[in-house]
């Protein structure tokens, strides 16, 4: 923080706030509304500002929970943030700062106009946060690879339960059942999809059966044990007739892609030498690339990022760190297709290259 001339930062997100605090409560209806938050001095213990009925919950893993007044609910919003801001000035007052630039991540318009109100400089909290958290600690790299673990035992009941007549929501089901049962929390999209639904890529899981022949993808999106996502993408062939000729070229090319791109990651590179020695794409998929061909990944989707070299890439500069845990993916389909193939595996940046974090096989079936 001292480094991004930050005194302060007030969290509102909830990976953010999990963690600064190590805490964390109903995360999915806390990304729409704000009911916590973590004051972090840049010296000093966080105080978390909690919902009410989760004080006694976070408490077990931060020492300084109090209740959070919240604004939303109320037709008074304005009022009521007023009262928030006059105890979060308050308690960096406590902490020790005074003056200064706070970093915020996310926050609503009243609270905003109440928090300035009290004379605080808010500033964006992100340059800060993502740095943090971008080279993982140990502990998070065997959280990793335990999650890692949770991935590739859901990915084969998912790919056991593949055939023709079964939904798309019933295969959906069957990975998040074997992902919670195992201690995920929840996934982040309900990305499975089939057939004709594969392409263009961005679809989510509907009624629709599988059929003889179908390719089908997931991309897992995954929030795991302590928070730790996975982003793992398979395609699999729904048997009961043979892929087509065109789906099975399709998935070589972009299996040929990934495990190229992985096969460049190693420390020291930068982000613009990766876009420039990408393998690269064929003509024909360009169109409906992916957005990006690496990211990281930590308690979400985070930075750095690694563009397609026709795509502007902002942080050239920016250099690839052992212990990072990046995703390489790509999506390949061809405009008014009948499918399309998405492929990506999760990786830690080791001294030499990389591991893969969750080693599912690929689709023999689709790569024979």
């Amino acid at each position: 923080m001292g480094e991004h001339d930050l005194v302060a930062c007030l969290l509102f997100h909830d990976p953010n706030v999990r963690y600064a605090t190590g805490a964390s409560a109903m995360p999915v209806w806390s990304t729409s509304t704000f009911t916590r938050c973590a004051v972090v001095p840049a010296e000093g213990t966080p105080v978390l500002f909690e919902h009410p009925n989760s004080v006694y919950r976070s408490a077990r893993r931060t020492p300084d929970v109090r209740p959070m007044h919240g604004w939303e609910f109320f037709d008074d919003a304005a009022a009521e943030a007023r009262v928030f801001a006059g105890e979060a000035a308050a308690t960096l007052r406590e902490l020790g700062v005074a003056g200064g630039r706070i970093g915020i991540d996310r926050l609503g318009a009243p609270g905003w106009f109440a928090l300035t109100a009290e004379g605080l400089t808010l500033v964006d909290s992100s340059p800060a946060t993502q740095e943090a958290r971008e080279v993982k600690t140990r502990d998070e790299v065997e959280l990793f690879r335990l999650n890692g673990r949770i991935v590739v035992d859901a990915l084969g009941e998912l790919e056991a339960a593949v055939a023709p007549g079964v939904t798309e929501r019933e295969l959906l089901a069957v990975y998040a059942g074997g992902a919670v049962r195992r201690g995920a929390e929840y996934l982040a999209t309900n990305t499975l999809c089939s057939g004709p639904q594969t392409n263009p890529w961005r679809a989510e899981a509907t009624d629709r059966a599988i059929e003889p022949g179908d390719v089908l993808y997931v991309d897992t999106d995954t929030v795991g044990v302590e928070g730790c996502f996975s982003c793992v993408s398979r395609t699999f062939a729904a048997g009961g007739a043979e892929p087509s000729r065109a789906a099975r070229a399709t998935f070589r090319a972009a299996l040929d892609w990934v495990r190229g791109m992985t096969a460049l990651v190693r420390p020291g590179v930068t982000c613009a030498e990766l876009a420039a020695q990408a393998p690269p794409v064929p003509e024909r998929f360009l169109p409906q690339r992916y957005e990006v061909m690496i990211h990281s990944v930590g308690l979400e989707e985070e930075s750095p990022s690694v563009c397609h070299p026709s795509d502007p890439q902002t942080n050239g500069d920016r250099v690839i760190r052992a212990n990072m845990t990046l995703v390489v993916e790509c999506y390949f389909g061809e405009v008014g297709d009948d499918h399309g193939v998405k492929l990506g595996d999760q990786i830690l940046v080791t001294a030499d290259g990389s591991e893969i974090l969750a080693p599912f096989p690929y689709a023999d079936a689709l790569a024979g």
